[in-house]
């Protein structure tokens, strides 16, 4: 489209802006960020997503986003005051101003470069020398992604690494290559000139065959992709393609070929035609994008391999050496076939495809790992390790490497998803070094991935943001946007670890805008739940309930039953956050009745540890203690040390409240013993002791150990620890008459009174003891109400 407003032309396409027939240069990212406000000028677009738009991440701050819009404003030759054209929009963002009229872009309009590349024609003949296939790169490249495992937690605040990230990084992954060597460029100087960086995006191609080759659409796709990959091309995942153009279900094949708002994602586009005549294929690969078009065309008497001529051709028409490896067209096709399926999301038809070759074909390694594949999507990760296991064992160590690499990739999502944290760094590791010298950037992307997310889990979290670093320069060097999306998950949880959840809340938003674009259920879902937890730590507690709306029900979002009893834990902790405490229990009720014990060991202790939660809240300490025992297993304590932490002190609680102090004496022993120094730990140790020592009227100790935990939740300043520290202390300050110091504490509590009950009630104790009446009574008004609006918020009952 070509956008006119006051004597400016904007030509999106071509990347002018002229003034008056006379060309105006504004720097590349000042260029996208008006190109964006124009393009959304029916609304104001907010700071973060325009920051994630133009440059793709989230850790770019607000003054380069100030700076970048001076330098466009200037350039369209406003102010800040004047504010004609881009307008500020305070505390949100900017909106575009000025009065806009569109029209369609005529082929004229083009630059010369692309008018000059259009003419660019190439026709195979039929006795073309025969094009070797490529390697096994599954249409679902995103399959092995899952392998890029799990989440980056450090001793302290692990959370849960397994299932959840697993599942959502089965959407980040790039298609996986087997690229022998470098390509080498040609020496032709009639080939169209592509910068090594761009990726192109390969369209589902347009089928014109009966209906039993319909798989072809995606088929064929994944093959062109992986082809051109395969011959150094950065080209997009075929899962992050499948992604995109669900939010275009309107549009054929042509229209989005020259659709121009997915040239944010590639620089150029495919589409691949199949055509069905008299007996042959033919296969015609045109491509089109801002600075260049080009297309080739092939015969042949099988599709798959017409689709591999024209590829080649395609390649040596980007300057560059076809680099495929040979296979039998059987094998071919039985792994476009399946990777087909794969990107349908029909993993059944996948496994019947495979379970139905011939018995020899099955036993192929490609084949073995591509059913492997599959079995992790669908969440079966003993029958993964034990496929796995058995081909790495048959594979001589120096032949297959890149089949090795991406099994061990595989194999440690399995491991990655039960807590087997070190066998799965040490697949990640020699994945690594097995394709390092190959620039094999899907494997090293996802490998390096997941071995930064363990590096944090222990606590190493320079050393592991410097590796998500590098798997994100792997993956965006080959267009992955699942893969960037899934790294910058991992960046904001890094952030949560940290105890910084205000830093977090910002990153896990853009990832899950990311995934949203993306089309990417799985993917989003997790984002959300992280989300959750940094606006849960922040006190948010509508902002979490809306959150979890968005994923709800879990079926929507996900395939894998580990990962919906994930998202059901996720949902009734928002739920008991805004009081809403029988919904709740509804989904405690189903987890517990319905999940495996051994595989959803971690959602089964988060659900009793609600459980408990709710009934000390209702005044029923006896159940309590028993939900909490029932919740502090050693899979917990293992996989969740942060969620496990706060058991114990639940548990000290109910034990005391029905009378079993001794019992409650050691399960706060227990949480001192498990703090091993560290400092979030620690604090809810001290928290514990104080608590135990003010109910055995130990009142120095109680006042020494109490404000020690103060002290350590200032330093962190996260809402939910400052709460939960406060609230307690503040009882016995008031108990001891210490009333200065407990105003002091109720002041440091007293921003969260009007949305959080604990803060509240203990706004009206306070006032209550220093005789202020009217502002005890006015804090208990607000508590009841915080209480019926909960209530009131609550659907009706069927």
């Amino acid at each position: 489209m070509i956008y006119r407003f006051d004597d400016f032309v904007l030509n999106c396409a071509t990347r002018e802006l002229s003034k008056a027939g006379e060309p105006i240069v504004l720097p590349a990212r000042a260029f996208d960020c008006l190109a964006y406000l124009i393009e959304h000028r029916d609304r104001a677009v907010g700071r973060d997503e325009l920051i994630a738009a133009v440059w793709g991440r989230a850790e770019i701050s607000e003054a380069l986003l100030s700076h970048t819009i001076v330098k466009l404003r200037r350039g369209l030759g406003d102010t800040g005051n004047e504010q004609r054209t881009v307008r500020t929009v305070p505390r949100f963002g900017y909106r575009w101003g000025s009065a806009t009229t569109v029209e369609a872009s005529s082929p004229d309009s083009a630059a010369p470069a692309v008018a000059a590349a259009a003419e660019v024609e190439e026709s195979l003949p039929p006795e073309a020398p025969p094009a070797r296939a490529p390697e096994d790169a599954p249409a679902s490249g995103g399959v092995d992604a899952e392998a890029a495992g799990g989440r980056a937690l450090p001793p302290g605040r692990r959370r849960l690494i397994g299932a959840a990230l697993a599942a959502a990084l089965l959407l980040a992954a790039a298609a996986w290559l087997l690229s022998q060597r470098p390509a080498r460029p040609p020496a032709d100087t009639a080939a169209v000139e592509m910068a090594p960086a761009a990726p192109v995006l390969v369209l589902p191609a347009d089928v014109g065959a009966p209906d039993e080759w319909r798989w072809l659409r995606f088929g064929l796709m994944d093959l062109v992709a992986n082809q051109l990959r395969d011959g150094a091309v950065p080209t997009a995942p075929s899962e992050s393609v499948v992604g995109l153009l669900k939010q275009r279900p309107a549009m054929d094949g042509e229209a989005l070929l020259r659709d121009a708002s997915l040239s944010q994602f590639a620089a150029l586009r495919v589409l691949p035609r199949v055509r069905l005549e008299q007996g042959r294929w033919r296969v015609q690969l045109e491509g089109f994008g801002a600075q260049q078009a080009v297309s080739v065309e092939a015969e042949a008497g099988d599709a798959i391999q017409a689709a591999h001529l024209a590829a080649d051709a395609l390649l040596r028409k980007l300057g560059r050496t076809p680099n495929s490896a040979s296979a039998s067209p059987v094998l071919d096709e039985l792994l476009q076939r399946s990777g087909a399926a794969m990107l349908a999301d029909q993993l059944e038809q996948a496994r019947a495809l495979i379970e139905h070759a011939p018995p020899e074909l099955q036993q192929e390694p490609k084949v073995q790992q591509r059913m492997a594949q599959i079995e992790l999507r669908a969440g079966e990760n003993p029958a993964v390790e034990t496929r796995l296991l058995a081909l790495l064992d048959r594979l001589p160590p120096g032949r297959d490497d890149a089949v090795r690499a991406r099994s061990m990739v595989t194999l440690a999502a399995s491991h990655v998803r039960r807590g087997q944290f070190d066998r799965a760094l040490e697949l990640y590791e020699e994945a690594i070094a097995l394709r390092q010298e190959h620039n094999d950037h899907s494997v090293l992307g996802i490998a390096r991935l997941g071995r930064g997310t363990i590096l944090a889990q222990r606590g190493k979290f320079e050393e592991g943001t410097a590796e998500l670093s590098r798997a994100r320069t792997e993956l965006e060097a080959i267009g992955d946007s699942f893969g960037v999306a899934s790294v910058d998950v991992n960046l904001g949880e890094f952030q949560q670890m940290r105890h910084r959840p205000a830093d977090a809340l910002p990153i896990l938003k853009n990832a899950a805008r990311q995934f949203e674009r993306l089309d990417a259920r799985e993917g989003r879902a997790y984002a959300l739940v992280q989300q959750i937890g940094a606006e849960s730590e922040l006190l948010d507690s509508d902002a979490a309930l809306a959150t979890s709306e968005r994923f709800w029900p879990p079926e929507s979002n996900t395939n894998n039953q580990r990962m919906r009893w994930t998202l059901t834990a996720a949902r009734a902790t928002a739920l008991a956050g805004v009081g809403r405490f029988e919904e709740a229990q509804v989904l405690v009720g189903r987890i517990r009745r319905e999940t495996d014990a051994r595989q959803d060991a971690i959602a089964r202790g988060r659900a009793e540890l609600l459980a408990a939660r709710i009934a000390m809240l209702r005044g029923d300490a006896a159940a309590a203690a028993g939900f909490a025992q029932s919740a502090l297993s050693p899979a917990l304590r293992n996989e969740d040390p942060a969620a496990y932490a706060r058991g114990l002190l639940l548990q000290a609680r109910a034990l005391r409240g029905s009378d079993r102090p001794a019992e409650a004496a050691r399960a706060a022993q227990a949480l001192a013993e498990g703090a091993a120094g560290n400092e979030w730990l620690t604090m809810y140790a001290n928290l514990a002791a104080a608590e135990q020592a003010m109910a055995e009227r130990r009142r120095e100790p109680a006042l020494t150990q109490f404000a020690a935990a103060m002290r350590t939740a200032e330093r962190l300043n996260v809402p939910e620890d400052l709460v939960a520290v406060g609230t307690a202390y503040l009882d016995l300050l008031i108990e001891t008459s210490q009333l200065d110091t407990a105003r002091t504490v109720s002041g440091r509590i007293a921003m969260w009174a009007d949305h959080d009950p604990r803060a509240a009630a203990a706004q009206a104790r306070l006032f209550r003891a220093i005789g202020q009446d009217d502002a005890a009574r006015k804090a208990e008004q607000s508590l009841e109400r915080l209480r019926r609006s909960a209530a009131a918020d609550a659907p009706p009952h069927p």
